[in-house]
């Protein structure tokens, strides 16, 4: 109760902002329809750019196999998270799912590059298990990233259903611009689910169905003959909507 001034103090000016604005730009549809449904603006008055990501340095990365070859990875089927190991992501997931699969795939692996406040205890779980189907490794570099993502074979994007705000993780126009597959495991209200689909990139589900994320594991490894095909489509799809010109195209035009 303490804070309803505050709240209430904010919610005017937000009511405000929104009234004398000539234009609000939003990241997303599901953001676009927050605003015209929560908030009473006019539909007009709203206009979706999404976030963008400069392509080149993903499209000139090659797929060398040198992450490969130091993570001591080389002919297995790797699934990428590269970012911040936290709460929010919900990446015990994956460990839940790296267990059950463990005997019957032993191809695949999950592997997490970066640092988090969670990573502790997913190591912890990790070894609880004795799962050799994790592989942790610190963050690598700005540079260094896309010729790691191009040695991967399938992105991951991930936060649990915990979370309500309609944000796409931006790792996903990572993966698209280095035409890799996505497996997007989010919350509903996250348009990267949207977004998946439309691009058809990969799959995505709910990331509170742990027998369908399961299942979307196993049918991408099953189907590897296809993943060129997604990540062709999720990079065709982000050079038409998120790449750094287009966007910065949309906002000069409305300007």
């Amino acid at each position: 109760w303490k804070h309803w001034p505050a709240i209430w103090l904010f919610e005017r000016m937000e009511r405000s902002a929104y009234k004398n604005s000539d234009l609000i730009v939003v990241p997303s549809d599901e953001h676009k329809r927050f605003i015209e449904e929560k908030r009473g603006v006019s539909k007009g008055k709203i206009q979706v750019v999404y976030h963008w990501i400069d392509s080149e340095p993903f499209m000139k990365a090659k797929k060398t196999g040198r992450f490969r070859k130091l993570y001591a990875l080389e002919n297995k089927f790797i699934f990428l998270f590269g970012g911040v190991l936290g709460p929010s992501q919900g990446l015990d997931l994956f460990i839940r799912i790296a267990d059950k699969i463990r005997n019957n795939n032993k191809d695949i692996v999950f592997l997490f590059v970066g640092d988090g406040s969670a990573k502790e205890k997913l190591v912890e779980m990790a070894e609880e298990l004795k799962l050799e189907n994790i592989v942790f490794k610190p963050f690598v570099s700005l540079e260094e990233y896309p010729e790691l993502v191009k040695d991967c074979d399938v992105g991951i994007i991930s936060l649990t259903s915990q979370n309500t705000t309609p944000a796409v993780p931006a790792k996903v126009l990572g993966y698209m611009a280095a035409s890799k597959p996505v497996a997007a495991f989010l919350h509903k209200e996250s348009d990267g689910l949207l977004i998946v689909k439309e691009a058809k990139c990969g799959y995505g589900v709910i990331s509170d169905d742990e027998e369908k994320a399961t299942e979307i594991i196993l049918k991408m490894y099953n189907e590897k003959d296809k993943m060129k095909e997604y990540g062709g489509s999720g990079l065709e799809y982000l050079l038409a909507n998120m790449e750094k010109k287009v966007c910065v195209d949309k906002f000069e035009k409305l300007l």
